[in-house]
């Protein structure tokens, strides 16, 4: 059960001038970056790794996932303090116990979370001095077939605000209210979002995209529009609007695999529509790899990274991490670099 008590987290905006350093870790089937930076970074841990992920496999046959694992069970071998926390499904894969089993096996501290939420977070945390988030499950699809977007991030401030996000979620804490304030360029913003909070993410995009001058690119597993009322269609108006404006605004999808649900497609070409028709620049990433990378870029410097997709339960009601970055174009270069080539590759609506 979930503690009945309200807790509040205080969101830092940590100004660019501070020591504060951010690596887009760009994942491609081709490259995969993120397998290959979290692997060093377990390798390298002295102290304490902290993770929490929505889906983490251990395989049967011969995997490259399972060196993960495998690293991790050696980081706790060598003394370093090693807690992972998992997404509790209602039928929970057989690789998904699996990987529960081995890490319990190697004498790492690990939980299911609470029932009553949908973990979707993808974070790490490293020596309480690096945090790893963005979209990339620990699964073979999502390390080796898809595109995702990851961000380390080094930051004192940024570090000990996922710690303790960590922590509150780790001892049962979800009841939980973020205060986040104004926040002026340069800046990095970490968001922690906790289920049925203050909607962190939406209100950040919203902002953004309402104050976007000039050009949005935003890339994106799910973008869902609702009949009803709710608070997640705000993010549609505001791209609609944006481009009414004048903003050249384009957006890039997974259009759906042979291997997804039907509704998937067709929700996916139903919001594609619906933007097309209002004047945004909407297509769908080419068939046979995923497209699971969670971005935004506005103005070519002002970025959002995030694990969360832009639907009413996982803005609403998941658990996600994300991090803001405003007044950024270095970065917002790189990522806008990486959605070009991704719209190169891409098809319009069928």
């Amino acid at each position: 059960m979930r503690s009945p008590a309200i807790f509040f987290l205080f969101l830092g905006l940590i100004a660019l001038g501070e020591p504060v350093s951010v690596t887009p870790i760009l994942s491609i089937p081709q490259v995969p970056r993120y397998f290959e930076w979290v692997l060093g970074a377990i390798e390298n841990a002295e102290e304490e790794i902290l993770i929490m992920l929505s889906d983490c496999r251990r395989y049967v046959r011969p995997s490259k996932v399972n060196t993960l694992l495998d690293a991790l069970a050696e980081a706790a071998g060598r003394g370093v303090q090693v807690k992972v926390l998992l997404e509790r499904r209602d039928e929970i894969p057989p690789e998904e116990e699996a990987a529960f089993a081995y890490l319990e096996k190697n004498g790492i501290e690990v939980r299911w979370d609470d029932p009553e939420s949908t973990l979707h977070a993808k974070l790490l945390v490293f020596d309480r001095t690096e945090v790893v988030l963005g979209s990339t499950p620990w699964t073979y699809n999502g390390l080796f077939e898809s595109v995702q977007v990851d961000f380390a991030v080094r930051s004192p401030t940024a570090t000990q605000t996922f710690r303790r996000f960590f922590g509150f979620l780790w001892e049962g804490r979800y009841r939980v209210e973020p205060r986040l304030g104004e926040a002026k360029a340069p800046a990095l913003i970490p968001l922690p979002e906790f289920p049925e909070g203050e909607a962190l993410h939406l209100e950040v995009a919203a902002r953004l995209l309402e104050e976007a001058q000039k050009e949005i690119d935003l890339c994106l597993y799910m973008l869902r529009r609702y009949p009803w009322d709710s608070p997640v269609n705000r993010l549609t108006d505001a791209l609609i609007s944006a481009a009414a404006r004048g903003v050249r605004v384009r957006v890039l999808l997974e259009g759906g695999e042979s291997w997804m649900e039907p509704d998937f497609a067709s929700d996916a070409r139903e919001v594609a529509t619906y933007l097309l028709l209002h004047g945004v620049e909407a297509r769908f990433d080419p068939p046979g790899s995923t497209l699971h990378a969670k971005f935004l870029v506005v103005d070519g410097e002002d970025l959002l990274v995030s694990s969360a997709n832009w639907a009413y339960y996982s803005l609403i009601k998941n658990v996600e991490a994300e991090v803001a970055l405003l007044g950024t174009p270095a970065l917002g270069s790189i990522l806008a670099d990486f959605f070009a080539a991704l719209c190169a590759q891409a098809r319009p609506l069928p």
